[in-house]
Order: C-alpha cells, then structure tokens, then sequence
C-alpha cells in the first residue's frame, strides 16, 4: 500500500538540482494536494566563473522554477556554489534541521550520495540527519538522481552508486511542467546531446518508464518509510 504523502520538503544544494531531480513528481504531488516546500543551500552560480565575477544570484529562477512545480515555500540559503565544504558538516546540519522543525513534512527528497558533486553530498547527508527516526515529523526519505552529477559520479567509482528502488509514474503534463521549470534556469539548459539537455531529461524519464512498463517515470532510491 502506497504511503500517502501531506507535507514534501525538497532539499538541494543548488537551484535546479529539485527540477533536475525530481520536477515530475513534486509537479504530480502538488496537483493531488501535497503542500512542498523547497530548501536550497546555495544561491549563486560562482563555479560557472574561474574569477568568480559576473556570479549570477539565483533566487529569482529558483522562485519562478518553483512556482511552475506548484511549490508553495521557498527558502534559499546564502552559501556560495561548491564551496559547502568550507562551511562544515555541522553547520549545514542545523540549517536543514531547522527547515524541518519549521516546516514539519512528513517526507525529504535529497541529492544522492553517489553524485559526484561533493555538494550533494553534503546536502544528502544532511537531510538525512534532519530526518533521523525520534526527532521530528519525518517518515519518508528518497534521493533523487541528477544527469551530469548522478552518473558521472557512479562512472568516477563514488563509494555508493545510485540504485533505484521506487519509481513515481508520470503524465505527459507533468514533464511538460519539469521542462518549463527548467527553462527558468536560462544557461543551466544545455543543448542535445548534453544530459542536461531538454532532450536529455525526457530520454531518462523515457528510460525509467521503460523499467516498470510505464510510458514516463523518475526513478529514487528509498532511504527509509515508515507507514
């Protein structure tokens, strides 16, 4: 029996990381009245310059990718893109713990642990301490994966390669939405046959239907569900 869903809390290290991800299904949850909200640690797009000028704020794409998803609440932190490692585990530990204890979902979707971005990785282990059994509302966690991150990782031998183990069906409408959202990232969009292509992100909601029979599907790995 499928655990039902009230309150989703996204959590990422950078915006387009949740669209990237999950865009699909936090579309078809918002559309059957699931309340999300949306925890971005970065707010730059700094590693994208060698000189760090021309560093691009990231807010107002996150908001109007949110709000496309059908997002209702939006924090995005202050720390600098691929820089999480400066700040420490225990820092970013509290602020999602505090996002948690503000917001109360009953479930997180995270960046993987077999991503290759450290940030990610940071981000993932994170939420996963903010959502430890005993310490609040959580009773669900999934990961998520993200193309140029997720498999780039798994090919460069990171410890824990992404396994799937749950798949959300989609609608042709709602990767339409996942698109849209991602066009609100401007140059994060990158031509065929880049992964992060539009192109490229039907291919693997093609490819992840295929597993169960399914036309479109995004693919998890379920960390823990308490029904």
């Amino acid at each position: 029996m499928r655990r039902e869903i009230r309150k989703l809390l996204v959590v990422a290290a950078h915006g387009d990381d949740e669209t990237l991800g999950a865009g699909g299904t936090i579309a078809r949850l918002a559309d059957d009245g699931v309340l999300v909200g949306l925890c971005v640690l970065t707010n730059d797009d700094g590693s994208r310059s060698v000189s760090g000028s021309g560093v691009t704020n990231r807010v107002a794409a996150i908001e109007s990718a949110a709000s496309v998803l059908g997002i209702k609440r939006v924090r995005v932190h202050g720390f600098g893109d691929n820089r999480l490692d400066t700040i420490g585990q225990l820092e970013l530990n509290r602020v999602v713990e505090r996002e948690v204890r503000d917001f109360e979902p009953d479930t997180l979707f995270t960046t993987s642990l077999a991503d290759l971005s450290l940030d990610h990785q940071l981000v993932s282990r994170a939420a996963r301490i903010a959502g430890r059994p005993g310490r609040g509302s959580v009773r669900e966690i999934r990961c998520f994966e993200i193309r140029s991150a997720t498999d780039t990782g798994e090919a460069s031998g990171t410890p824990s390669g992404f396994r799937p183990n749950c798949w959300e069906v989609l609608e042709e409408s709602h990767l339409d939405r996942k698109l849209e959202a991602l066009r609100a990232y401007g140059q994060e969009v990158d031509p065929w046959p880049n992964p992060r292509s539009e192109r490229g992100v039907r291919a693997l909601a093609e490819y992840r239907g295929s597993q169960i029979a399914a036309g479109l599907a995004e693919a998890f790995e379920l960390v823990r569900v308490v029904h």
